[in-house]
């Protein structure tokens, strides 16, 4: 007991720090808190949401299915109770900062799960204290919400796994739909769970094939809402997000370089949604002539170069409180390149055990390899970097440890 309450005080104390400074930064830096591109275009969609009743995005005028609604309605619903001056965009900021702590805390749970305390508790420091956590709090943008769902995603998962029941896995459901309204990239979450619950779970076809059906009509019922208006704006059934063709396309340029030699003009629609087709169909245009032209290259393009820009750089775009932007590479180099020895670590215990994580891990690097890479996207998957970065600390100091209690012993 005293262990688990010296070990909950930590936490706690973690926790409480990593809000300060958030509270900190959103008290000094207010409205400079800004990207000046998608935030300001999810905080005019909630105005409008308040004052037309209309879901909108980058045309004000028109429907959107540019942008699933689970952030919009989240910071439109801040916004009827604080309003949408400088108050409102300051309550956001602050929730986000309370939502960002519970993603804190998940990543200790979730640690703790897979491995042990003191690995949960290293990862929730790094958590805490890697620095663009703290600052995305001050943007109006998806990462903090959704990273703190997936992390409850996941979570859930690992605890329904030990007591399944239909009950869970409906919740478990509606968790996911909540999930994928604010970022649809995680639509295919159940492909993986269930892998993880036939490999390391033992669970047989038959359970599988019972509680996914319980998952998708959970699912489907909160998901019903957003299918119906889609199909009535648009007369299609659009089970998402029509956005994948401007990130399809774009990430046909090698490095995003776009040269009058190798752009492709293309004619807009009537809306957002016909363009969005145009581009799908122009990107396979160009993906196809651009394999041919030069194999190798494009290859490296689609598969090491994008995973570099997935993760090799930092979402840390403007600087705060005067800390620089070697530091805070620096400090995810240290993450990252700790958690891939981690994840090999991993592979010589039981691999099956942490099955779920590192698919998520690669599943997500996959995705953006195929479509557009950059930091950004990277961001939500942290926590689960910082776990196995942790594992990878502990297990060396530990077994440094043994040697030395060994040596002196021998003495």
């Amino acid at each position: 007991m005293k262990y688990k309450s010296r070990t909950y005080f930590i936490l706690g104390v973690i926790i409480l720090i990593s809000f300060i400074i958030k509270l900190v930064l959103i008290l000094e830096y207010k409205n400079r808190l800004t990207l000046s591109s998608d935030d300001l275009n999810y905080v005019k969609s909630a105005v409008v949401l308040i004052k037309r009743g209309i879901y909108t995005f980058h045309n004000l005028n028109e429907p959107t299915v540019f942008v699933t609604p689970t952030y919009p309605f989240f910071i439109a619903s801040v916004f009827s109770f604080f309003g949408y001056g400088l108050q409102g965009m300051q309550a956001v900021r602050i929730i986000q900062a309370v939502i960002s702590c519970v993603t804190i805390l998940l990543t200790y749970l979730i640690a703790k799960e897979l491995f042990n305390e003191k690995v949960g508790l290293l990862a929730s420091f790094f958590v805490a204290f890697y620095i663009p956590n703290i600052i995305t709090v001050g943007f109006v943008l998806t990462e903090t919400l959704f990273s703190m769902l997936l992390h409850l995603l996941i979570y859930l998962s690992l605890s329904i796994a030990k007591k399944p029941d239909k009950f869970r896995f409906a919740v478990l459901g509606i968790l996911w739909a909540v999930t994928t309204l604010c970022r649809p990239t995680i639509a295919l979450y159940p492909v993986m769970l269930f892998i993880y619950l036939f490999w390391e779970k033992r669970f047989k076809i038959i359970e599988i094939v019972k509680t996914g059906s319980i998952m998708f009509i959970a699912f489907a019922v909160i998901m019903s809402p957003w299918w119906i208006r889609n199909y009535l704006e648009y007369g299609e059934f659009i089970p998402l997000a029509a956005s994948s063709g401007n990130p399809f396309l774009q990430g046909t340029y090698v490095n995003y370089e776009q040269t009058p030699e190798n752009i492709v003009f293309y004619k807009l629609g009537k809306n957002a949604f016909e363009t969005n087709k145009t581009e799908v169909e122009v990107a396979k245009m160009r993906i196809k002539q651009e394999f041919k032209k030069d194999l190798l290259r494009y290859l490296k393009w689609y598969t090491v170069d994008k995973a570099w820009l997935l993760w090799g750089t930092v979402f840390y775009w403007k600087q705060f409180f005067g800390i620089s932007s070697k530091f805070v590479i620096f400090t995810h180099y240290v993450l990252i390149y700790s958690s891939i020895l981690g994840t090999l670590f991993v592979f010589f215990k039981r691999i099956k055990k942490y099955s779920l994580i590192i698919m998520l891990l690669l599943y997500y690097t996959v995705v953006h390899c195929v479509y557009m890479a950059f930091d950004r996207y990277a961001f939500p998957l942290i926590p689960l970097v910082a776990i196995l970065s942790s594992f990878f600390f502990t297990t060396v100091l530990s077994t440094a440890l043994s040697k030395v209690k060994k040596t002196v012993s021998a003495k």
